[in-house]
C-alpha cells in the first residue's frame, strides 16, 4: 500500500477541467438506480461488493475501499494510481478508488459525482459497523464478547462443512482469581484481566481470534489448527504470563483445555472435549518454567 500513488486527493475538480459546478454526467433516472442497489443494507461488507458493482459499470476502476474507525476494507484489487477522499462528518474515514491508469477529466468528474451521492451512505454503513465493533467487544478487556464469540463459532463451523478445513478451540480458565479480588479488591482484579487478556492477545497468531467468555474464564478459535499448533500456542501464553509484570507480580497460572474440530462436530461436542481436557490440566499441570 505505501507505493501506491494517491492522486488529487480531496481536490475540488472544477479548478482543474472545464466543467462548471452545475455541469452533471448522471441523469436523475441513474441517480436514483445507484441509490437503490446501495441502499439495501447496512452491513460494511455487502455495502463494499455493491458499492464496487455500482461504480465499475460507470468508471474504469479495479477496486475500491473504505476506511473508517475498525480499519480498511478492500473490495476488488488495488493498483498503481489511488483516489482517496474523505467521508465528511468522520474522523480519518474515507473512499479510496483505485485505477491502473491515470483517470482522465471526463473520469475524475464522474468519479466525483457519484462520491457525493455515495458518501452519506458510506457515513451510515460506517457507523453502524462503529456501534456493531463496539456491542460485540468486551468494555474490560477488548476482547471479544461472548456474542462475538458466538458468531465467529457459528461461522467457522459453516466454512469447516462446506471446505473441510478445521479449526481449533482453546479454552483458558484463570487459576484462584477469586483470591485476588477477596485479597485486593476488584479493581485490582480488573487489571489482572486486562493483563490476561493482553498475554492471550500477545500469543495468537494475527489469524486466531480471541475472546472473554466470562468471568475469568477466556476462548480462543484457532484458524487451520492441528494439535501441535494448539500446544505450542497454549504453552506461549503461560510462558508470556510469567513476564507479565502483573501477572507475574501475583503469580497468576492458568489452565487450559483445547479441541480441534472434527467432521460430524456439533458446538457441544467440540466443547466438551475441550472441557474436559480443561478439568485434567486444572487438576495436573504443575509449574512452567520460561524455557518450557
Amino acid at each position: 500500500m505505501e507505493q501506491l500513488t494517491p492522486i488529487l486527493e480531496n481536490a475540488s475538480y472544477d479548478s482543474f477541467f472545464r466543467f462548471s459546478q452545475h455541469d452533471k454526467l448522471i441523469s436523475d433516472a441513474e441517480r436514483l438506480s445507484v441509490l437503490e442497489h446501495l441502499m439495501g443494507t447496512l452491513e460494511l461488507k455487502a455495502f463494499g461488493h455493491a458499492l464496487l458493482s455500482q461504480l465499475s459499470a460507470r468508471v474504469q476502476i479495479s477496486g475500491v475501499a473504505i476506511s473508517g474507525p475498525s480499519g480498511t476494507a478492500l473490495w476488488g484489487t488495488d493498483a498503481t494510481y489511488r483516489k482517496r477522499i474523505s467521508i465528511k462528518g468522520l474522523n480519518d474515514a474515507a473512499v479510496s478508488y483505485y485505477f491502473t491508469k491515470v483517470p482522465d477529466a471526463l473520469e475524475n468528474k464522474l468519479l466525483d459525482e457519484l462520491h457525493q451521492l455515495l458518501e452519506p451512505l458510506a457515513k451510515n454503513v460506517l457507523e453502524h459497523e462503529k456501534i456493531r465493533c463496539l456491542a460485540s467487544k468486551d468494555s474490560l478487556t477488548g476482547l471479544g464478547n461472548r456474542a462475538a464469540f458466538n458468531d465467529v463459532l457459528a461461522r467457522q463451523f459453516s466454512l469447516s462443512r462446506r471446505t473441510g478445513a478445521t479449526f481449533g478451540l482453546l479454552m483458558i480458565d484463570m487459576d484462584k482469581f477469586k483470591a485476588i479480588n477477596d485479597q485486593f479488591g476488584h479493581q485490582e482484579g480488573d487489571k489482572v484481566l486486562v493483563a490476561m487478556a493482553q498475554a492471550i492477545g500477545a500469543s495468537l497468531r494475527d489469524t486466531d481470534f480471541a475472546f472473554r467468555f466470562g468471568g475469568d474464564e477466556f476462548c480462543c478459535i484457532i484458524e487451520d489448527a492441528d494439535t501441535v499448533a494448539l500446544r505450542r500456542i497454549g504453552q506461549r501464553i503461560r510462558r508470556t504470563m510469567l513476564d507479565h509484570a502483573i501477572l507475574s507480580r501475583h503469580q497468576m497460572r492458568c489452565s487450559i483445555g483445547s479441541s480441534l474440530y472434527t467432521s460430524g462436530d456439533e458446538p457441544a461436542s467440540l466443547f466438551e472435549r475441550a472441557d474436559r481436557q480443561l478439568y485434567q490440566d486444572k487438576h495436573s499441570h504443575h509449574p512452567l518454567s520460561r524455557t518450557a
